[in-house]
């Protein structure tokens, strides 16, 4: 077996979503799992969701919701980008919730409905401050009058995206809240699937009212801000193993671009992973690997498939030895935030990359 590979623990996944539930009540939970489960694997982790209670799943693209009924997921599925006029035909499960981001889509789907003799369930999205897809706060009264007239359609939700979630008394937050909020008593009594608040928002408890919120990146173990106190656990990690040792003298370079001269009398170890990995360049000279329970310094440029590393206070350190680039080895962590901090970069970025690399090369596996 290839030494790099990725553990998703679905017991972590299991565990973040009840804890996430309990914070959240009354409130349901409908985990965010596009983008292939934000690199953890869609289809497992709508299982391991689904073990824990999960009723519903978000997913971005139609093929996403019919991978996961492929795959025996009967949960209803909600669409968040809505339908493409060439995926309309084949859109035909009465448990989807498609996302209907303008008056010119809901009509193509009433037409497609309408020939077909059947109808589409459809949450309406609201832009009220993200500069994206949504209608207008000030025409929606006029939009769900059409949109009630059009025949095939069932306006069964309202929905939403925040711009600046982590900053609640910043003025376009603000301002967002209290959009939403006044916009629920124009609804239709049919449209009781409201949603506006994903992981920053659920953790920072805004609009409790709302029947269901959209965790993501906090239900693979990642809050939106470290220092919760909730009990989460990141279900990802990246492990690989020693594949060389070597002494080299001071004043050697280490890897591409020569950004790393050895100080002193070195034994540098090679890691069968890199940049092809997901595990991202922006790390160069800056992560570290957790080597026997300690943390060692990677060396120079992160290459295609190549790491170096710095086993000099390591000297028993042997080809062979396991290296985990993100998680926990012994009683030392690698964490997301870290990697975060010190690539500049998002959680969603490090798991996307990390997870779909693995998950190409067959390097994906599981556990718990």
């Amino acid at each position: 077996m290839y030494p790099t590979e990725v553990i998703i623990d679905r017991s972590a996944l299991r565990q973040n979503f009840r804890a996430i539930a309990s914070l959240a009540e009354p409130s349901q939970l409908v985990p965010v799992i596009k983008s292939d489960g934000y690199g953890h694997g869609i289809v497992e982790v709508a299982r391991a969701f689904a073990d824990a209670g999960a009723r519903q799943f978000a997913v971005f693209r139609l093929e996403e919701a019919l991978t996961l009924r492929r795959a025996g997921i009967t949960q209803d599925l909600w669409i968040m980008m809505g339908l493409l006029p060439e995926e309309a035909e084949e859109a035909n499960d009465a448990g989807f919730r498609i996302a209907c981001p303008d008056l010119a889509n809901a009509r193509m789907l009433s037409q497609i409905a309408t020939a077909r003799k059947r109808h589409f369930d459809i949450h309406v999205k609201v832009d009220t401050g993200m500069g994206r897809l949504g209608i207008l706060p000030e025409t929606v009264t006029d939009a769900v009058r059409e949109l009630t007239a059009l025949p095939g359609l069932r306006i069964r939700g309202i929905f939403s995206h925040l711009a600046n979630a982590d900053s609640p008394e910043h003025p376009v937050t603000r301002q967002q809240l209290d959009c939403f909020r006044t916009l629920l008593p124009v609804l239709p009594d049919s449209c009781c699937e409201n949603h506006l608040c994903a992981s920053r928002a659920i953790l920072h408890r805004y609009l409790p009212e709302l029947p269901y919120i959209r965790p993501g990146i906090c239900v693979y173990g990642a809050p939106e801000f470290p220092g919760l106190q909730l009990d989460l656990r990141p279900a990802m990690s990246l492990r690989s193993r020693i594949i060389s040792c070597k002494p080299l003298p001071a004043g050697a370079n280490v890897s591409y671009n020569c950004i790393c001269t050895l100080k002193r009398p070195s034994l540098v170890g090679v890691l069968p992973v890199g940049y092809a990995d997901g595990y991202l360049r922006e790390l160069s000279n800056r992560g570290e690997a957790l080597v026997r329970g300690h943390r060692v310094p990677i060396l120079g440029t992160v290459c295609m498939g190549m790491v170096m590393v710095d086993l000099t206070d390591l000297p028993d350190a042997q080809v062979g030895d396991e290296a985990v680039l993100l998680g926990k080895q012994g009683d030392q962590e690698i964490t997301v935030w870290e990697l975060c901090d010190k690539a500049h970069t998002i959680a969603h970025v490090v798991y996307c990359g990390i997870g779909t690399a693995a998950a190409a090369a067959g390097q994906r596996h599981y556990q718990n």
